[in-house]
């Protein structure tokens, strides 16, 4: 696994906290999925020789096959049957609104990040495959699923190099990116969900009746829950929409009334359709959220 302190959203500090969670899943038991249960193509030394494929970046040194290698001047590793693996997707929101921050805290994007990194470690960690899948008004290019761990740094760097910005359709990208998604797995997407709900809710359990496990990780900053701005206030649009100058403290009820709605619309639907559900505020820790969240939904 690459150094800690070569990583971005994942330092030794993290890392210390995260050795003592699991990603335990409720009912995922997927043709080829769920490590343990089924039979697939793994990397392995234990288990009866399937066939062999061409050495990719991150694959085990241990698994060329030299002989191979003799008589036909490539590199190929071995490919052995064993037990599936579980694949996973992170879908993170890179759209402009995730770049938002207030009172001087991090920007939701970082706190997303963090989080993305920390589900991919417990991933790996139990030998399982992981992928991105980073979107805004489209799914963009991403990282296929890998179950080395040099899929980690891999991660980090690809969302090092990104910067939230442009609009989204939250309801349109997912039916987009779920397209991607081919086999059962389990998604996690990571969002603000500042979008209609009911059509997020529509798409989200679409995946769900795909029979692929769904985690909803909802990022917010306080402000935009609590809407505590005072005195006259130019609020910009974060993902194209128009400017607009005005006192907050008249909108502030009504705003606070609809955005709760909106949470417990969330929270409401996705528990009935067995989705988990957390939500992470830029001011808490998010490592102490997602230890109650893994904790409570085993």
């Amino acid at each position: 696994m690459a150094p800690a302190d070569r990583m971005v959203y994942l330092d030794s500090v993290a890392l210390a906290k995260l050795k003592n969670l699991s990603l335990e899943l409720r009912s995922l038991a997927v043709e080829g999925s769920m490590s343990g249960r089924h039979q697939s193509l793994w990397k392995g030394f234990s288990h009866d020789f399937a066939e062999h494929r061409p050495y990719a970046p991150g694959d085990e040194l241990k698994t060329l096959d030299w002989k191979v290698y003799a008589r036909k001047d490539r590199f190929y590793v071995r490919q052995y049957k064993a037990e599936n693996i579980l694949t996973t997707y992170l879908l993170l929101d890179c759209s402009g609104s995730m770049g938002y921050c207030a009172d001087g805290r991090s920007p939701k994007w970082d706190h997303a990040c963090r989080l993305a990194m920390a589900l991919a470690y417990l991933i790996l960690a139990k030998g399982d495959a992981v992928g991105l899948i980073p979107f805004n008004v489209e799914p963009l290019d991403g990282l296929p699923p890998r179950a080395s761990f040099s899929q980690l740094e891999a991660i980090d760097s690809a969302l090092a190099k990104r910067r939230p910005e442009g609009e989204t359709d939250l309801g349109k990208v997912l039916e987009r990116a779920g397209a991607r998604v081919r086999r059962r797995s389990l998604v996690i997407l990571i969002s603000d969900l500042l979008s209609k709900p009911r059509h997020v809710i529509q798409v989200v359990k679409a995946l769900r009746a795909r029979r692929h496990e769904l985690l909803v990780l909802q990022v917010l900053d306080p402000q935009e829950k609590d809407f505590r701005f005072e005195g006259y206030s130019l609020f910009d649009g974060l993902e194209g929409g128009p400017a607009l100058y005005c006192d907050p403290t008249a909108l502030r009820r009504a705003y606070v009334q609809q955005f709760e709605k909106g949470l417990r619309l969330y929270e409401a639907s996705f528990h009935r359709s067995n989705i988990g559900y957390a939500l992470f505020m830029t001011d808490r820790p998010w490592d102490s959220v997602l230890a109650q969240f893994l904790t409570r939904w085993r």
